[in-house]
């Protein structure tokens, strides 16, 4: 219960023991639960049930005549059974303030000292002199009441029509991802949520433009989102695959931080057109992020993308021209792909462009097939029953997004003999778009260069396979991680000297499965006119093993650059590396700390001491962070600012796993937008509706989206206030 008076215009509040005006509860009866209400100007709380008023809200004795309140002693007294409130301050004109008069409201107290004294004649008398003056001024009385009157009224309108437009909003807004399962947000039909008034309903849909909703929302997202965006200060840059949206191929652009909190984030913030070359697309990129989102390119630590097909070179020399302007920014990996994986599928090659799309389509289609899921696991075991634990192996690696693991071109040979022989078999037996996919499929797969791209993709690709752990920010590995890129360039030097001789090895095996499938060993067709006679072997060998080593070489050292080593180095800043391996800060190692990400560079040194002291003697009963942003979790972290900073650096690094929240909102935000495509037709998509249906976990106040919607269209709030 409330210490204030519950009346309009009252600013009485029970303070302490030297106030005497008692606080009067709100009755139970509920015809005199509505006079008060009334009598005090308070039609907002009309909606409470009078049990609820009776406990939370009270009258002052300032607002009851003195003859309806009783005192039982001269410290406690009580209302009369029939008590209402008749005295209330209403508002005085502006222009009238000299001549106002009302009904002096009087402490009971006082009013019973004063009748006390007061002699009958004086008493009649000040009765007559009160009826004159209240007779003179009746009129400007009257109309003050019905100028507070008609205000209260005219509130009650206004709430009651912004109420009804929050309303719209809301299902609007709610339209958006609605709209992803067949819903059409331009149609017309009656927006539940405005309580059965139909003809409010109808004016909000003759009326507003539901695409201006989605600006103002999107204008609403935006701010937040720069909002985050400034206080985590760190991003990188995240360009997704070309799509088409609003009529033209574009590039979705998302922005990763970290949050104050220690979470990290993703936001779609954009799309890029394709019709333009690396150049442009460079300059509009700094253009959307500086004028747009207000981000400063100094703050950029990382950037990853993920294109196929003629976009590939335009991508490579966006890039190349991005880590040229800005030294600080590292190229890594996209999710969800392994590094390896990743490195191959952005390659600039058609066959191996081809083969990377089908694999990811045949494991498409058996996730959305259970019963040819099922039926490959029998075929596994028939093909390979007779060797010991390659059944198991082989169920284990077509379990989950096997397409984007290290090994997924090894998989996709292991599979290919029993997934062929399923496609047979089940063809007939399912749906119809389901058995133009693998009629589709099958030449594809029963096609010899398809299998020789498919050996020697598995073949070469082991050899950068162990880069990929740390590229994940394994903190196992970090301290042996230079030794590990050397190693990697090692093997792939070595497979380039003796070429010859491994090739000869992966020729004859993608013959031997071929003649094992019934598939011709023959040229591809984009070289069957081809008029010299280069062996079959010598020319796969010169056209796809070569210049994949040869590619893989450049993209290592282009990726694992020394801005990139020096990153991966503070993955040892973690709490249970360093008391696993009796970590020890020395000088020369961290003297190459770039001095652009830490928060005090003059206390570095001395910050480090602090934090190896730490965690060095931890107890080993302990539990103790083991990742990233674990460690940025930890309730002192603050008092290690440098620390914190290397961290945050790290976790906005593309490739470093990202550990989302309880509600998964970051590996969220990119399903969103794979969804939002996949289900919508391409004549259909428009960027603000992608950008709102993304974002969606992006909190904005609806009551100021209506505010501000009110403020440029006050003739729509007039509509809704009359037809209220």
């Amino acid at each position: 219960m409330t210490d204030c008076c519950a009346a309009a215009n009252c600013d009485y509040q029970q303070r302490g023991s030297e106030q005497t005006t008692p606080l009067f509860s709100f009755p139970l009866d509920p015809e005199r639960c509505n006079q008060w209400l009334e009598n005090c100007r308070r039609p907002d709380l009309a909606s409470e049930p009078p049990e609820q008023l009776h406990k939370l809200y009270r009258l002052c004795a300032k607002h009851f005549e003195p003859s309806m309140i009783s005192h039982q002693s001269s410290s406690s007294c009580v209302l009369k059974e029939d008590a209402v409130p008749t005295v209330f301050d209403v508002a005085r004109p502006a222009n009238n303030q000299s001549t106002y008069s009302r009904k002096r409201a009087r402490d009971p107290s006082e009013e019973d000292d004063t009748a006390v004294k007061k002699t009958k004649e004086n008493t009649a008398a000040e009765v007559t002199e009160e009826t004159k003056e209240e007779s003179g001024c009746g009129e400007n009385s009257a109309e003050s009441e019905l100028q507070k009157e008609n205000q209260t009224q005219e509130d009650a309108a206004t709430s009651k029509a912004k109420e009804t437009l929050k309303v719209y909003f809301k299902e609007i807004l709610a339209l958006t991802g609605f709209s992803i399962n067949g819903a059409n947000i331009n149609a017309d039909e009656p927006i539940g949520g405005a309580r059965g008034q139909r003809a409010l309903s109808q004016v909000c849909l003759e009326k507003i433009d539901k695409k201006e909703i989605l600006q103002f929302s999107e204008g609403l997202m935006r701010e937040e989102i720069q909002n985050s965006l400034r206080l985590a200060r760190f991003f990188s840059i995240l360009l997704q695959d070309v799509t088409k949206i609003e009529g033209k191929e574009q590039i979705p652009v998302f922005i990763r931080s970290v949050t104050v909190a220690g979470f990290p984030q993703k936001h779609l913030v954009g799309f890029l057109p394709c019709d333009m070359d690396g150049e442009n697309l460079f300059y509009m990129l700094l253009s959307e992020l500086r004028n747009k989102w207000g981000l400063r390119m100094e703050h950029c630590r990382g950037l990853t993308y993920l294109v196929t097909g003629s976009m590939c070179q335009k991508m490579r020399d966006l890039t190349c021209r991005i880590l040229q302007e800005f030294p600080q920014v590292v190229l890594s990996p996209s999710d969800p792909y392994a590094f390896n994986i990743w490195i191959i599928r952005c390659m600039p090659v058609p066959s191996i462009q081809t083969v990377a799309d089908t694999v990811e389509e045949v494991a498409s289609l058996l996730r959305r097939t259970p019963e040819l899921c099922k039926r490959l696991e029998g075929k596994i075991q028939m093909t390979y029953g007779h060797v010991k634990g390659e059944v198991d192996r082989i169920k284990a690696a077509i379990s989950g997004n096997w397409e984007y693991g290290t090994d997924a071109f090894q998989t996709m040979l292991d599979i290919l003999e029993p997934f062929l022989n399923c496609i047979n078999e089940i063809i007939s037996k399912v749906d119809e778009d389901t058995a133009e996919q693998m009629a589709k499929l099958k030449p594809i797969l029963k096609n010899f260069n398809f299998i020789m791209t498919l050996v020697v993709l598995k073949n070469t690709l082991c050899c950068v396979s162990i880069l990929n752990s740390s590229l994940r920010g394994i903190i196992s590995i970090s301290s042996t991680l230079q030794y590990t890129i050397s190693n990697a360039l090692k093997l792939v030097s070595k497979y380039q000297q003796e070429l010859a001789i491994f090739h000869r090895k992966w020729f004859s095996d993608a013959v031997g499965r071929a003649k094992k499938l019934g598939v011709e060993v023959s040229k591809p067709e984009m070289a069957q006119g081809d008029a010299t006679e280069t062996p079959l072997e010598d020319f796969y060998r010169e056209t796809l093993s070569r210049p994949i080593l040869q590619y893989l070489v450049a993209e290592v050292k282009r990726v694992f650059s020394t801005e990139m080593v020096r990153i991966l180095r503070w993955l040892s800043l973690v709490p249970s590396y360093m008391a696993d391996h009796n970590f020890s800060i020395r000088r020369d190692k961290v003297a190459d700390a770039n001095l652009n990400n830490l928060a005090r560079p003059d206390t570095f040194y001395e910050e480090l001491g602090c934090w190896e002291v730490k965690w060095r003697h931890a107890s080993k009963r302990r539990i103790l962070p083991t990742t990233v942003f674990a460690t940025l979790k930890i309730p002192d972290i603050g008092f290690y600012p440098n620390v914190q900073s290397l961290l945050r650096v790290l976790g906005t690094v593309p490739c470093v796993n990202a550990e989302a929240d309880v509600y998964g909102q970051y590996h969220m935000v990119l399903e969103r937008c794979h969804s939002y495509l996949r289900a919508t037709p391409d004549d259909q998509r428009q960027c603000s509706m992608a950008y709102v249906y993304v974002n969606q976990d992006v909190h904005f106040s609806v009551e100021q989206m209506v505010d501000s919607y009110v403020q440029k269209h006050p003739d729509i709030l007039q509509m809704l206030k009359m037809v209220s």
